[in-house]
């Protein structure tokens, strides 16, 4: 009997790890503009556009999300979450999505582009400039 859970378990977590497992591929940027961040990349939930948000990033990635195993059909594509230069919708207008295309055969990249450097809110300073502009 444990060996048989054992099994079982192994089973399950190397097919769950091949699914959900993402690599992070980092792009190459030019380290000498005249912009500087204080701080680093900050990934949270945001109350304003109620999901996971990212703010800060100075060093751009992707992270690959590979076609689900007997599925894939030789696409792929790049998603540029929105977030208006501020913050990256990264869950509901990246991961999610990109989760949802490899399930359907398809290989996705998330890029996490360099956005307007940032306190501690980049999504509540992004309404604060937008009413300046308005």
């Amino acid at each position: 009997m444990t060996i048989r859970f054992f099994v079982f378990l192994s089973i399950t977590l190397s097919f769950s790890a091949g699914v959900f497992s993402q690599e992070l591929i980092p792009l190459p940027y030019d380290k000498t503009d005249q912009i500087s961040w204080v701080g680093d990349e900050k990934a949270y939930f945001s109350s304003i556009w109620q999901t996971e948000v990212v703010t800060n990033v100075s060093v751009p990635t992707m992270t690959l999300f590979r076609a689900k195993k007997g599925t894939a059909n030789g696409t792929a594509v790049i998603i540029a979450p929105g977030g208006g230069l501020y913050g990256l919708s990264i869950k509901s207008e990246g991961d999610d999505v990109a989760r949802w295309l490899s399930e359907k055969g398809i290989t996705a990249f998330v890029l996490r582009y360099r956005l307007v450097p940032t306190g501690e809110d980049g999504v509540k300073e992004l309404g604060q400039v937008g009413k300046k502009v308005i």
